[in-house]
């Protein structure tokens, strides 16, 4: 597999809650195309209260297999980007499967502007 030129993907999540654990969005790349997850990003778009959330990209049972972001006790318009991703060996997305966006849930209210960034490498 040539990790070279890849297709980046960039997908957004408007207003996701951060109050439940629940999927925001499921994403699958390109026909036979290897993923690697390059980043998570989350702008509050309302105030995360009570308890701290997170932002997860994983598959289903592993819903953290390849990374989370920590999305602590905010306010409205604060930005996060320090995602905490699986170590390289372990943070391939296998090809035609599909990956989970996920918020962990625990705040009583919040929301966020989610930016998820997967890079694609053809096998």
């Amino acid at each position: 597999m040539s990790y070279v030129n890849p297709t980046t993907t960039t997908h957004t999540i408007k207003a996701g809650s951060l109050t439940s654990a629940a999927t925001l969005l499921s994403v699958m790349g390109p026909l036979g195309h290897t993923g690697v997850l390059r980043s998570i990003g989350a702008v509050n778009t309302a105030g995360v209260t009570v308890a701290a959330s997170s932002v997860t990209v994983g598959i289903t049972g592993t819903t953290a297999k390849y990374g989370t972001l920590a999305v602590p006790i905010s306010a409205i318009n604060l930005g996060k980007n320090n995602a905490t991703l699986t170590a390289a060996d372990a943070n391939l997305i296998a090809a035609d499967s599909i990956v989970l966006i996920s918020s962990g849930g625990g705040a009583t209210a919040g929301a966020a502007d989610i930016t998820v960034v997967i890079d694609w490498f053809k096998g």
